[in-house]
């Protein structure tokens, strides 16, 4: 089941995947599986065209993919999604790359110890369609 509440919850989750504490405004998509967060996006910091989009997964399935990025295409009005993730971390990497991700930059430094690489995805290149 593809959930939006409890924001918070989702948020946390998320949060406790990949290091960071999520502060308002915000907003989140999960997908539930026997009780429990399988994988989750928040989307914070978005203007008329771009939303940043922070994604943790221990199984991502097509229907949150698709769900995810109608959000940020029919909901939020952006053309495209930015992810950061650390430069050690290649399986996100390759997750952003199957999602039509395109490696658009690096930020020395970023994480501290690490690193971010920066991808973006446009509405024109998501592989998944944007049918929830």
């Amino acid at each position: 089941m593809i959930v939006t509440e409890p924001r918070e919850a989702i948020a946390a989750w998320v949060g406790a995947k990949i290091g960071v504490t999520f502060s308002p405004p915000f907003t989140a998509i999960g997908e539930i599986r026997n009780g429990k967060i399988i994988g989750a996006y928040v989307f914070n910091v978005w203007t008329a065209h771009d939303v940043e989009v922070s994604l943790a997964a221990d199984r991502l399935t097509t229907a949150l993919m698709r769900r995810a990025f109608a959000y940020v295409v029919n909901e939020l009005g952006c053309r495209r999604a930015t992810f950061r993730t650390r430069a050690d971390n290649i399986p996100a990497q390759r997750c952003l790359e199957r999602l039509g991700g395109r490696l658009e930059g690096r930020q020395r430094g970023y994480f501290g110890d690490c690193d971010a690489l920066l991808y973006g995805i446009l509405k024109e290149e998501f592989p998944y369609g944007l049918d929830a």
